[in-house]
C-alpha cells in the first residue's frame, strides 16, 4: 500500500512542472505551509484532474485558508482512485510570517488508502515543514520536508511513505513574468528537477508552461482571475501514457490583511 501524499495539488503548479514549493497561493496549505503564511486573505478552492484520461486514476480536492492575527491556518484534502482502490489525504496546516520576508509553516497529515474485499485499509499519521524567504524583491527561495519520520503505512513488508525534500527558487522579472524551479528528492527516487514561466499578459489572464525530469513531461495551462474568482486549467503530457487535464476554481473573499499591513507600515515610515 501507499499514499499520494508524495505529491502537489492544483492546477497551477501543475501547469509549472508541478514546481510548488515558491508559490504562495490556496494549494500552499498542502504544497509548502512556509509560504502559506503569506496568504493573507480567506480564500477556498477545488480541483479535479482527469489522470491520463483514466477515470480510476481520477484525483480531486479541496483547500482552504483561514488567516488569523498572528498566521494563516489551512486545511486540505484530496482524493485518487476509485469504489475498489482509493487513496486519501487529509491536512491541517499553520503557516506564519516571521519576518516581513520570511514564512514558516507546519502541517499534520492523516493519510488513509483503502482496497476493497479482503485487503481492507491502512492508515498513517505524519506531518512536514517548510520555510520560504524572500531574499530579495525579485529572489525567492523555499525547503519544504515531507514525513521527515518515515511513517509506516502498513506492517505488511514494513511499508513506509516516502520522506520528500523539495528545495525551490523563483525569479520575478517583472509584476507580468516570473520563473520558478524546484529540485525534488524522495526517499524511494532519484531527484527530479522541475520548472516553469507564468506570464500575465493582462490584469485577467494568466499563462503558464513548465516541464519536469523524473518522469519526463511538459506542462501549460491558463488562469483566469476576476473580482477573486480564479480558474485554472492546466495539462501535464507524459510521452507514454498520454495527456492529464487538471481544472480548479478558487475564491479570495475579505479584508485582505497583507495590504492592511503594508498600509500600516508606510504610515509608520512617514511619522
Amino acid at each position: 500500500m501507499s499514499s499520494n501524499g508524495e505529491g502537489p495539488i492544483g492546477p497551477r503548479s501543475a501547469s509549472l512542472g508541478h514546481a510548488s514549493s515558491c508559490l504562495t497561493d490556496i494549494w500552499s496549505t498542502r504544497n509548502n505551509q512556509g509560504s502559506l503564511g503569506f496568504v493573507r486573505q480567506n480564500e477556498v478552492g477545488a480541483f479535479y484532474e482527469n489522470r491520463f484520461f483514466v477515470k480510476e486514476l481520477t484525483q480531486s480536492g479541496f483547500a482552504a485558508a483561514i488567516p488569523i492575527k498572528k498566521g494563516t491556518f489551512g486545511i486540505s484534502y484530496s482524493s485518487l482512485g476509485y469504489k475498489l482502490y482509493r487513496e486519501s489525504q487529509a491536512t491541517l496546516s499553520y503557516g506564519m510570517k516571521l519576518s516581513e520576508n520570511i514564512s514558516a509553516g507546519i502541517a499534520f497529515d492523516y493519510l488513509n488508502t483503502k482496497i476493497a474485499d479482503i485487503y481492507g485499509q491502512a492508515n498513517a499519521f505524519t506531518g512536514s515543514f517548510g520555510l520560504t524567504a524572500k531574499l530579495l524583491p525579485q529572489v525567492v527561495v523555499s525547503t519544504h520536508i515531507y514525513n521527515p519520520f518515515r511513517a509506516k503505512i502498513t506492517n505488511y513488508n514494513n511499508e513506509k511513505v516516502p520522506t520528500i525534500y523539495k528545495f525551490g527558487a523563483q525569479y520575478i522579472f517583472s509584476p507580468k513574468v516570473f520563473l520558478v524551479a524546484e529540485a525534488e528528492k524522495t526517499s524511494a527516487q532519484k531527484i527530479n528537477i522541475k520548472g516553469g514561466i507564468e506570464y500575465k499578459p493582462s490584469s485577467l489572464i494568466y499563462i503558464r508552461a513548465g516541464g519536469s525530469s523524473f518522469p519526463a513531461q511538459a506542462s501549460f495551462g491558463i488562469g483566469v482571475n476576476y473580482n477573486g474568482i480564479k480558474i485554472d486549467m492546466s495539462s501535464s503530457y507524459h510521452s507514454v501514457l498520454g495527456l492529464s487535464p487538471q481544472i480548479g476554481l478558487s475564491y479570495a473573499f475579505g479584508k485582505d490583511r497583507s495590504k492592511t499591513n503594508n498600509k500600516t507600515a508606510s504610515e509608520a515610515e512617514k511619522l
